[in-house]
């Protein structure tokens, strides 16, 4: 199962996201990977420790109910494939 996070804020570093995301999802994701950091389209991607697809949604929402230096996040989770499709 892939994890996407988005809504970054354009003033963290890729450092910064990685530490907030590896803290807030523990040992539910692993190969988190930042990228476009510093710009208004920085996203994240991992890939959660789960193939369970309502468990993923679940991480997704509890990220969605977090604020990452005052930007409320986006996430989605995806069973299949790519979970680069964001939605908006």
């Amino acid at each position: 199962m892939n994890l996407l996070v988005w809504n970054l804020p354009q003033r963290c570093a890729a450092r910064d996201v990685r530490r907030f995301l590896e803290h807030e999802l523990g040992g539910y994701a692993s190969d988190i990977e930042v990228h476009d950091a510093g710009t208004a389209h920085a996203y994240a991607t991992a890939r959660l420790a789960t193939d369970v697809p309502y468990i993923g949604e679940a991480i997704a929402q509890k990220l969605c109910h977090q604020r990452f230096h005052d930007e409320p996040l986006r996430a989605r989770a995806s069973a299949s494939g790519d979970a680069s499709i964001r939605l908006h």
